[in-house]
């Protein structure tokens, strides 16, 4: 990368990061991992992300940074018995420079989020919000009423995201991109749950298109199982979309803590059929990530991920690698920011897909 362009990038940026705080919701599973807890034990929505319970605030307010602050969230967050608020939001400041040597540099409000969560007490029954208003106009990704059986067993019906493999926050990776799985894509359905003490089960059906519209007379079908150990989890995903290109996905993912290590890695099979192609044979798509977190001390994680994307395994040599670091510092409660560098490396015939990112993010979430 052009080393004028990272020295000025960086001096933009942590000028930048001096002056403003930013604002995404999403979850990182590898907090969830480290501690061998499911999604469900710091998130409102048992399949992870968006709003905080009180153990999730607490886990942010307290565990999670370097410094605590005395103010409590709770006193925010928890309006009354019946009504809970949350927010994220993320602020990036960007440097990418391509084959081509095109040079990009920006600053992006990337993600606000505002949730509600109505809980009905003593009925099992709620009602949950996850409303984007920036950048653009308003978006609602999360909109489902949830009926809680008992400890086991929820159904949920509305817009949502459907439970497929591992929901990390960075939605630019592959098994994100490439299966459609990601924090731009919720969906409108009804998914049932079954929730035992290590494992969890999943079954889901929605449109299979968008929240906004649905242009097909098919549906998306699908279920996630995932069972923890003592030191690690394991789940796999299966997906079937029957419409006019009838999409089957199926994925594999697992996370292990050691020490101060937290491993990650998922990897998707995606099969196209009759996916605009000549010859009307269908596509094999390939995605995959290995992330490797290590706590280097209270508030400061680093974070290291390898990606292999295979858009047709029948095409020799157009697969696409993409690797990232970036260090993670939480120095006080509710507050968290980000420095990363990341290189992807396409076929040559595209030099635009081949570049590298500079980039700082901040982070405000209660």
């Amino acid at each position: 990368m052009n080393r004028h362009l990272i020295k000025r990038t960086i001096v933009t940026l942590l000028c930048t990061m001096a002056i403003g705080l930013s604002f995404n919701s999403s979850a990182e599973p590898y907090l969830a991992y480290k501690t061998n807890l499911k999604c469900m034990a710091c998130h409102v929505n048992p399949n992870g992300g968006g709003l905080r319970n009180e153990f999730g605030r607490n886990y942010g307010q307290s565990l999670l940074p370097a410094k605590t602050i005395d103010y409590d969230s709770k006193a925010i967050a928890q309006l009354s018995q019946l009504f809970t608020l949350g927010a994220d939001a993320r602020f990036n400041a960007i440097g990418q420079n391509d084959d081509d040597d095109n040079t990009e540099k920006t600053f992006e409000l990337s993600n606000a989020q505002l949730y509600l969560n109505i809980a009905i007490p003593n009925s099992g029954l709620s009602f949950y919000l996850d409303q984007q208003v920036a950048p653009g106009t308003a978006i609602n990704r999360e909109a489902y009423a949830m009926y809680q059986f008992d400890q086991r067993y929820y159904i949920k019906a509305g817009t949502f995201f459907v439970p497929y493999g591992m929901r990390i926050e960075d939605d630019s990776a592959f098994i994100r991109q490439a299966t459609g799985m990601n924090f731009d894509n919720s969906d409108n359905g009804v998914e049932f749950s079954i929730d035992y003490t290590n494992t969890t089960v999943n079954f889901y059906i929605s449109n299979g298109t968008s929240q906004a519209s649905n242009d097909d007379d098919a549906f998306l079908y699908g279920m996630r199982v995932e069972h923890l150990f003592s030191k690690f989890r394991a789940g796999a995903s299966f997906a079937l979309n029957d419409g006019d290109q009838q999409t089957t996905m199926v994925n594999l993912y697992s996370g292990l803590q050691w020490r101060d290590f937290t491993f990650l890695a998922e990897a998707d099979l995606i099969n196209l059929e009759q996916a605009n192609t000549v010859n009307g044979e269908d596509i094999e798509q390939l995605a995959s990530l290995l992330e490797v977190n290590y706590q280097w001390r209270q508030g400061v994680n680093i974070k290291l991920t390898a990606e292999y994307f295979d858009p047709d395994r029948d095409v020799s040599e157009n697969q696409q690698t993409r690797y990232s670091v970036v260090a993670e510092y939480t120095p006080i409660s509710h507050l968290q920011l980000r420095f990363g560098l990341r290189k992807k490396e396409d076929i040559p015939q595209l030099p635009e897909q081949n570049y590298d990112l500079v980039f700082i993010q901040s982070h405000f979430y209660f």
